[in-house]
């Protein structure tokens, strides 16, 4: 009998590990695995790329306090074989109702973004607060309790098992990102004119616009780089900081030059068609959006956060790394790539075939061992 496999999300609103879920659930349906999807609220744009026969479960639960009860009660009833969740609040609710739900059910818990850094990135005050008082204690006490770990990146990995004093559960698997329809939806045509314009080039990023991930650095850089040459700016992602984001390029006087489009299900196509994808972070998980735009076939440069650019980078190679929070360095490396088509082929050509490392097929193989390792130790208590 094949295992039941669940994997649970707040919602599926637009975001890198949402996307990396849905990728997972549907090729694990196309296998032939049963796999389901448990949202604490169904809603989200990305619940439309699930695909027709996975079962979508809505719990209807926001608050932390009443995802634990409902999370409870499904453990109970449901009994899944394994059940898969995301996110460090997540992660510590799902625990905790396994464990008062006395369920046999198998728990892998997700980690995509560096947890040290949650109260950095924490949207609110009392968040930050509680991320910086509460957080660590839970992870250690509860985290060692999941079935297995696995982190985005090495660097994840590294920053958690610091946190929980080393656990040997902690797997490594990198994400779901580059498969068929990636290719096929970059054919298509992006819907904005500087990209129908060959003679100017165009330099994108992707990414909600959040105070993490440093967008104004990038504004800085752009406006060195039209010091020495044509060029336009154009930011995909929508996010608190967009305002704030247009009033600074209106002040710099770049607002003719730089286009904020807002979210865009296809960002592959403007990918394939840009001269260069710039991304200015702070902080990373991992850098979803590098592995797309090299895909694609696009240049990259990327800061050289703690966690994440480097793993995927290697400078000069297959793209170009620089220091965090340094618009001189991001422009210099964007000039070089755009005064030097050599180099930009190269970057290109190589970031090509990196990009090829994280397919959904290489990342699935991975959590079938996990899965496959979780089932036999199940059955083995159970024979006892």
């Amino acid at each position: 009998m094949k295992e039941k496999i669940v994997f649970f999300l707040p919602s599926l609103e637009p975001g890198g590990t949402e996307r990396n879920v849905v990728n997972l659930i549907n090729y694990l349906h196309d296998e032939g695995r049963i796999v389901s999807l448990v949202l604490g609220n169904k809603k989200g744009d990305f619940i439309k790329d699930v695909k027709a026969g996975i079962p979508i479960i809505d719990l209807n639960a926001s608050s932390s306090l009443r995802l634990f009860f409902t999370l409870e009660r499904y453990f109970k009833a449901q009994k899944p074989d394994i059940f898969i969740s995301a996110f460090p609040r997540i992660n510590i609710i799902v625990l905790a109702a396994k464990i008062f739900s006395r369920s046999t059910t198998k728990v892998m818990i997700t980690e995509h973004s560096v947890f040290s850094m949650l109260p950095v990135i924490a949207r609110n005050a009392w968040r930050r607060a509680f991320a910086r008082a509460f957080m660590p204690p839970l992870a250690k006490m509860l985290y060692p309790k999941a079935d297995a770990i696995i982190c985005v990146s090495r660097g994840i990995a590294q920053d958690l098992s610091n946190i929980i004093g080393g656990a040997p559960k902690i797997n490594v698997v990198y994400n779901p990102i580059i498969n068929d329809t990636v290719y096929e939806l970059a054919d298509l045509p992006p819907d904005h004119p500087w990209f129908l314009n060959p003679t100017t080039p165009v330099i994108l990023a992707v990414g909600r616009l959040v105070a993490c991930k440093d967008y104004p650095t990038l504004l800085k850089a752009f406006a060195l780089v039209v010091q020495t040459q044509p060029a336009h700016l154009v930011i995909l992602g929508d996010g608190p900081e967009k305002e704030a984001l247009e009033c600074l390029a209106n002040k710099m006087g770049l607002s003719g030059q730089v286009a904020f489009l807002g979210f865009k299900k296809n960002p592959y196509a403007y990918m394939k068609r840009a001269s260069v994808f710039a991304l200015s972070s702070l902080q990373e998980g991992f850098g979803n959006v590098i592995i797309e735009a090299m895909a694609c076939g696009t240049p990259v440069v990327s800061t050289d956060c703690p966690v994440g650019p480097g793993e995927i980078i290697t400078h000069k190679e297959s793209g170009m790394l620089v220091p965090v929070a340094s618009p001189e360095a991001l422009a210099k490396a964007i000039v070089a790539i755009l005064s030097d088509a050599s180099l930009a082929q190269r970057f290109s050509t190589r970031g090509k075939i990196r990009a090829e490392y994280f397919t959904v097929k290489k990342s699935v193989i991975a959590y079938e061992a996990i899965f496959k390792e979780l089932c036999y130790t199940r059955k083995k208590s159970a024979d006892y």
